[in-house]
């Protein structure tokens, strides 16, 4: 399981602004970062970017030379030619320890600033969705072992995963991070699922033996991954997987049946006990059988 977007709400809440090094943020650079931040369908962007309480007068900055880096953030150009960086503290310039400030533990964090030196941190208040106990306690009563793979910090990591019971976590994750624990397990013999929702999510998508996309989710995470769960509620995996035992089981059922039919009644046929009208009859029946059979699991 990702994290961010996945387990909790796509829209976590921006709690929190201070400066990278203390003192007050400035309206201008406020009204850049979240300017930039409307380049990113990253959920902790999108609430940036919202500003649902209108904490910041319109701003609109001359943003050149947009890209997403996968796992760490957006880096553009403003009007003066000049490099600036939207995403995690460590890619937007490391500037905690400089600044002799520590992580803020299960806090959300999005850095603003030039490479190598933050000017603004956000704070977001994160919210666990309504059903993502429910769906991962009903996904381990049924055998399945549960890992979190989280490009989020090790303490917020952990601190979800002991939300939710899961006992394998991996904070701080890369793309290949996530790609090599996948391939990882894979290589023991593993059969893998993933459920993302984010750009960097997309390569262990594709790689997992079966994937989930949640429905607000990137467009290339939708493309990659074997289904989209369009209702964005966890507890859609439980009824996914209930419902692929129970068609496994049909598709058995339907096939014993077929060989136990044809085992029998092709050999009569051979030697002429069944007549032609009743191999029609049988076989007719037989059909109805396993169509009647796979109906029930619209149940």
């Amino acid at each position: 399981l990702d994290k961010t977007g996945t387990l909790p709400h796509e829209q976590s809440a921006w709690s929190q602004t201070r400066a990278g090094c203390g003192g007050q943020p400035s309206t201008r650079e406020l009204q850049a970062a979240l300017s930039l931040a409307r380049w990113s369908n990253h959920p902790l962007s999108q609430a940036l970017a919202s500003d649902p309480q209108g904490r910041v007068a319109a701003g609109v900055a001359a943003w050149t030379h947009v890209t997403e880096v996968p796992g760490h953030g957006l880096q553009a150009l403003d009007e003066h030619g000049q490099p600036w960086r939207l995403g995690s503290a460590a890619w937007v310039g490391g500037a905690a320890e400089a600044c002799g400030e520590a992580d803020h533990g299960e806090a959300q964090e999005v850095c603003f600033g030039s490479p190598g030196k933050i000017h603004l941190r956000f704070e977001f208040e994160e919210r666990l969705r309504e059903d993502a106990l429910e769906a991962t306690r009903a996904l381990q009563g049924e055998g399945l072992e549960l890992a979190l793979l989280s490009g989020d910090s090790p303490a917020r990591a952990k601190a979800l995963a002991h939300r939710l019971g899961i006992a394998r976590v991996m904070g701080a994750a890369m793309p290949e991070d996530k790609l090599n624990a996948l391939a990882q397990a894979q290589a023991k013999g593993e059969i893998v699922g993933m459920v993302g929702d984010g750009v960097n999510d997309a390569p262990v998508l594709a790689r997992a033996d079966v994937s989930f996309a949640m429905g607000q989710g990137a467009l290339v995470a939708r493309v990659h991954a074997d289904a989209v769960i369009v209702s964005s509620r966890l507890g859609e995996l439980v009824v996914a997987r209930r419902l692929a035992v129970k068609t496994m089981r049909v598709i058995r059922q339907n096939l014993l049946w077929a060989a136990v039919y044809n085992a029998a009644c092709i050999p009569l046929a051979l030697m002429g006990y069944l007549p032609p009208w009743a191999a029609g009859l049988g076989m007719a029946f037989s059909s109805l059988l396993v169509v009647g059979n796979s109906l029930r699991l619209a149940r």
